[in-house]
């Protein structure tokens, strides 16, 4: 039990992070579909990136995170260095959990300098990577971009906690893969703000999956 329970900033008191998830939280033990609704959740996320309806903030810190680029924050909060002109996602491509492109303009306020990004991703609950698919998911997506000018980025999404063993048996198997594979927490793939720690981002979708506790 707790792989879900979200690091709290002890710092801040009455937030949402201390709501339990009704959604997200029954008597359940292992994994029972929670790595398709993360499919699902993270798709939805990373496309609200390109979009301006409430919570693509999140959206677009997330995406920034997963492409490895530095990002700066406006006075309203959103990003001040990037335009994210497109992102479009496929879930289980290939038997890969997700792909994600993304065509994003990173010259902002200097000079035009859109760049075209691949995120892959695959999420791991309770089970173990297995048969080798890292590499031979990586030389699955590398044969299909092979003659286009795009970056990527490979990413497993783990439920574990960063400093647990398990964490650290699968970031171990990444490095043996082929592709540059990286493991990232649950919890951290999302940059929360300490007001949406506080109040969330006014979508609900958002709130109840990412924000609130599991347990």
């Amino acid at each position: 039990m707790g792989f879900f329970s979200k690091k709290k900033n002890e710092e801040i008191k009455s937030s949402i992070v201390d709501l339990q998830s009704m959604f997200m939280n029954d008597d359940s033990e292992g994994d029972h579909g929670k790595e398709a609704m993360l499919d699902y959740q993270l798709s939805y996320l990373l496309r609200l990136a390109s979009t301006y309806e409430t919570g693509f903030e999140l959206g677009q810190r997330t995406i920034m995170k997963l492409i490895e680029e530095n990002y700066q924050l406006n006075q309203l909060g959103y990003i001040d260095n990037a335009d994210f002109i497109s992102v479009k996602v496929w879930k289980q491509w290939q038997k890969i959990d997700l792909i994600a492109e993304v065509e994003v303009d990173l010259g902002i306020g200097v000079e035009s300098n859109i760049e075209h990004h691949v995120i892959v991703i695959e999420n791991k609950a309770y089970t173990d990577i297995h048969d080798d698919q890292l590499s031979r998911y990586n030389q699955t997506v590398e044969d299909w971009y092979k003659d286009k000018d795009v970056k990527t980025h490979y990413w497993v999404v783990s439920f574990y906690d960063n400093d647990t063993k398990e964490f650290e048996a699968i970031s171990n198997q990444c490095h043996e893969a082929k592709g540059q594979w990286k493991c990232i927490s649950f919890e951290d793939v999302v940059d929360l703000t300490d007001d949406e720690r506080i109040s969330g981002t006014g979508n609900d979708i958002i709130d109840e999956f990412w924000i609130k506790r599991w347990f």
